[in-house]
């Protein structure tokens, strides 16, 4: 329910701070003191367009929080959760908005920044406003599709569930389908190109590493010569000397003599002798190596052509499917497993429709179910709602819950776009207010009376089921009175036992069976007008009622109506 409103700087409001109490809350001021500006401000912190007019003049900024209880608000609670909006329910949800002639407007829910929509999302299952002639929610077919659901307790709930869950299955089945399903020509387009490009990766026959290897072998053929001189030249140098030149392992020979000569005199040296001898065999070995891969070295003008040829191959792969001949087999498994997919799809695409026609099945089967079961819900809903218009006055009206399909079989495969997670039926709620005129929709009643009483109505019949827990009505008792005045506020005071009830009235029938009275007003101070709101006393609640009933605060005969009123409010209330 809504526990606490606060205003500020909004039309014709510098500052309004008000509790509000569970059961009927009635509001009253003269005309024009602005009664319905809290409405107008409570529509616009539950999401209505901004507007800026609303900005009191002279202020940049007007803001509006409401504090509501959800304790026991399990829908509110799941939609907060699916929000991913922290919230404890036994602290109550505050929600505020804040509008800015620089259009830099915010909305917040618990002090988190949030978007319009979410603030709709989420009121819609705290606040349900009813002014005059607005489309309000009960107007929508969609929410009286969901009521008539609600009406039909367990069963339809256990029917919906299963129907919903087999539309997501179906959704999602047709989502992949739609993937697979694709164009035949562009299907067999794709496996040519695929199947050339692996023809081609496959014939080239690459190995891991191959063109590193192709390149380190092109440039040794193509060096053949150059290496062969240096070898040699290093091979004499080192072991294969002349007559005009020793060569390096022979001088060495030589010095190893010389050093043998001195181990006679000095042992000390002989550690040095044999590091010596060990470098003399090792250079040997080194030249004998030198000989050997320059014997081996050959010049193949023929196999430098065939390196030369392969790189160019490989390189034209390069060109094509990646940097080198890892990324090229890389390629080469990608599009083995694409080609492998498109040539199954046909296998896919057979097992995806065999799947959705048996979802589809279970779909309409289950729905099937549910639209029996509504329409014959749809039967007790009427005659309860039409005793309820009796009881309102409204004895001659019809009421009746129009159904229509969404699907037929002659439609054959089932499409998403005639079917919804709510079924095959589209609801609408329609009616007849006088003898021998057609039923009309709900929406189109001309009769701000008729609109009202009805209303009511079908609050009464719904208030088991509808989880919203705060009712506005704004001027429900437009173009009625007398009697009828009477009979609407016995359906407030009914209303009001399983819901929170804020009513703007004139009529002192309504404003006599309130369990809260507070009146608006609308003060001059120098040059500002402000307005007032403020709860009533026993006393003032007294006054008022005088005041509405045609006489002024202080009139003997109307301020004795107004005590006998409301004493015969309270003790009709206390016996139901």
């Amino acid at each position: 329910m809504l526990s606490d409103l606060n205003i500020y700087n909004f039309a014709l409001v510098e500052e309004v701070q008000v509790e509000f109490t569970s059961g009927l809350n009635i509001i009253t001021g003269e005309t024009g003191a602005g009664k319905s500006i809290v409405i107008n401000a409570l529509d616009m912190l539950l999401g209505s367009r901004a507007n800026t007019d609303y900005i009191r003049g002279g202020e940049d900024t007007s803001v509006i929080e409401a504090n509501f209880i959800i304790k026991e608000n399990q829908r509110a609670q799941k939609k907060l959760a699916e929000l991913g909006i922290d919230f404890d329910s036994e602290q109550g949800l505050i929600i505020s908005r804040e509008l800015n002639r620089n259009g830099n407007n915010k909305s917040r829910i618990n002090g988190r920044i949030v978007t319009l929509e979410m603030v709709r999302e989420v009121s819609q299952y705290l606040v349900d406003i009813h002014g005059q002639h607005e489309h309000q929610s009960l107007f929508k077919p969609s929410q009286q599709l969901a009521l008539l659901d609600e009406f039909g307790g367990a069963e339809a709930k256990e029917l919906l569930t299963e129907v919903e869950d087999l539309y997501r299955q179906i959704k999602k089945k047709k989502e992949k389908l739609s993937k697979l399903d694709q164009d035949e020509r562009e299907r067999a387009r794709k496996i040519d190109l695929l199947r050339f490009q692996l023809k081609e990766i496959e014939e080239a026959k690459l190995t891991a590493g191959e063109d590193e290897k192709l390149l380190a072998e092109k440039k040794k053929l193509s060096n053949v010569e150059n290496l062969a001189k240096s070898i040699d030249q290093i091979y004499h140098q080192l072991y294969a000397g002349d007559y005009e030149q020793m060569s390096v392992v022979d001088r060495l020979e030589e010095f190893k003599k010389d050093l043998d000569g001195l181990l006679a005199i000095d042992q000390q040296l002989e550690p040095i002798v044999e590091m010596l001898s060990s470098s003399i065999y090792k250079l040997e070995e080194v030249a004998y190596d030198l000989s050997d891969y320059q014997e081996n070295l050959e010049f193949d003008p023929q196999r430098l052509n065939e390196v030369e040829e392969r790189l160019r191959e490989i390189n034209q792969l390069k060109r094509k499917y990646g940097n080198d001949v890892a990324e090229i087999l890389s390629y080469q498994e990608q599009i083995e497993e694409e080609l492998s997919s498109l040539e199954n799809s046909e296998i896919k695409l057979q097992k995806l429709k065999n799947e959705v026609q048996q979802l589809a099945e279970q779909y309409l089967s289950a729905a099937e179910q549910l639209s029996a079961l509504r329409k014959k819900v749809a039967r007790d809903f009427e005659s309860k709602i039409i005793s309820e218009l009796k009881d309102l006055s409204m004895k001659k009206n019809k009421f009746k819950v129009s159904f229509k399909r969404t699907y037929t079989e002659t439609k054959g495969e089932l499409d998403l776009e005639d079917i919804s997670p709510q079924g095959l039926d589209r609801v609408e709620f329609l009616i007849s207010t006088n003898p021998g005129e057609e039923l009309k929709s709900l929406a189109k009643i001309a009769s701000g009376g008729e609109i009202s009483r009805t209303m009511l109505a079908l609050k009464k019949i719904i208030a088991e089921v509808d989880q919203v827990q705060a009712l506005v009505f704004d001027e429900v008792d437009a173009g009625i009175g007398g009697q009828v005045a009477k009979l609407v506020a016995d359906k407030l005071v009914a209303i009001a036992q399983d819901k929170q009830v804020l009513c703007i009235t004139h009529l002192p029938q309504i404003a006599s069976v309130g369990d809260s009275h507070y009146h608006i007003s609308k003060l001059t101070d120098n040059d500002s007008v402000k307005t007032h709101l403020k709860r009533l006393s026993c006393q003032e609640r007294v006054y008022e009622l005088s005041r509405m009933l045609g006489g002024s605060q202080h009139n003997q005969t109307t301020v004795k109506h107004a005590q006998e009123m409301i004493k015969a409010a309270q003790s009709k209330k206390e016996s139901i």
